[in-house]
């Protein structure tokens, strides 16, 4: 829904929201018991609940204040999501300029993440099984400076997010870049990102990969590579601590017990994943992730896999179902490493997963 007023500068406003349902069965899910197989009603595959408000306000002399409000809730709830943020998925204002470019404040997503999510094969999912590579470059960032611009064909993207520390710029700060490529058939880029916590320990990544374009398929590819520092903490979500609400993972604890980590993290993932518009109505996709870790725990390496299949039915242009399956293994330390991006299966080495989902967009 859009409304639009007219005074001193032609301005709208949009209404806008997703709502994304399924019910979905994963083995091996943690309990006090071991693990144990789940049947639930719950997000859906692919998008997180939410609504939003978008506005822009044409200034003149090609200039636009432009502003973003996204709150994140669960259908099946009711609850709030992103750590209960009133708009934990996006709160930012901001000037746009033809020339210039694009300045943007406030809580955003991250510009790695948003480079991960041009070149996913599903734009990055909801469920952790089918996106937990995204959580090596973290997700959402607050107090942040965004600036981007388009140069013909390349687009540039750098974020400065602010720790907010008394006597100290670096404490819980992040340094982001992203610039790509793109024409009618390929894209490709990279990107970068650096956060320091609370204690001056480094989480750095660096992110490469394409989406290339023929007929009704597209083929996506990308890699991920995540060092973390002994001891690289977050700050707990909904507080302000330093790098709290990111969505990042630790380095600090091991199944040897709370802070006993004494290796740098290395992740290495990889992603392949095909997508095929079958016919205007039918949509396959399907992908494998591989994440060779290296001092998981305490030097100990490990391994996360998983493969992913979908199949999607529009029923109309915001409205489609679909159903979904995947499978995950892990091996060596990642079993039980509290620092997963995936999480541990209850001590178990594989989960499958499916669900049937019903998404419709307003």
């Amino acid at each position: 829904m859009s409304v639009a007023q007219a005074s001193h500068a032609q301005s709208s406003v949009t209404l806008y929201g997703v709502i994304d349902a399924a019910v979905r069965y994963s083995s091996n899910k943690a309990t006090d018991n071991g693990p144990k197989d789940q049947l639930s009603l719950n997000e859906g595959a692919f998008s997180g609940g939410r609504w939003g408000i978008r506005g822009i306000e044409d200034l003149g002399s090609r200039n636009r204040a432009i502003f973003a409000l996204e709150s994140g809730f669960s259908y099946d709830t009711g609850k709030s999501a992103q750590q209960g943020q009133l708009f934990g998925r996006q709160a930012w204002i901001g000037l746009s300029n033809e020339t210039l470019g694009t300045l943007k404040t406030g809580r955003q997503n991250g510009a790695a993440y948003s480079f991960l999510a041009k070149v996913d094969p599903l734009n990055i999912a909801n469920y952790t099984e089918l996106a937990w590579q995204d959580i090596l470059t973290g997700i959402r960032y607050d107090n942040t400076i965004d600036y981007s611009k388009n140069f013909g064909p390349v687009f540039v993207n750098a974020q400065y997010s602010f720790g907010e520390r008394a006597g100290s710029t670096a404490i819980g700060r992040t340094i982001q870049f992203a610039t790509t490529y793109e024409t009618d058939a390929l894209l490709f880029g990279a990107a970068g990102t650096k956060s320091t916590d609370a204690n001056g320990k480094d989480a750095t990544t660096w992110t490469t990969g394409l989406r290339y374009s023929f007929g009704d398929v597209s083929l996506h590819g990308y890699y991920v590579d995540s060092r973390r520092d002994p001891g690289f903490v977050v700050g707990l979500n909904g507080s302000t601590d330093p790098l709290a609400n990111t969505s990042q993972i630790n380095n600090a604890n091991t199944v040897a017990g709370a802070n006993t980590q004494n290796s740098v993290r290395h992740d290495r993932a990889g992603v392949l994943g095909l997508n095929y518009q079958v016919t205007p109505a039918w949509r396959l996709v399907a992908a494998y992730v591989r994440d060779n870790v290296a001092g998981a725990s305490r030097g100990s390496s490990g391994l996360i896999q998983t493969a992913y299949f979908v199949a999607m039915y529009s029923l109309s242009k915001r409205t489609e179902v679909y159903i979904e399956a995947d499978r995950s293994w892990l091996a060596g330390a990642s079993v039980n490493d509290p620092n997963s991006p995936i999480g541990t299966f209850g001590g178990a080495s594989t989960r499958t997963g499916a669900a049937v989902g019903l998404r419709t967009r307003f």
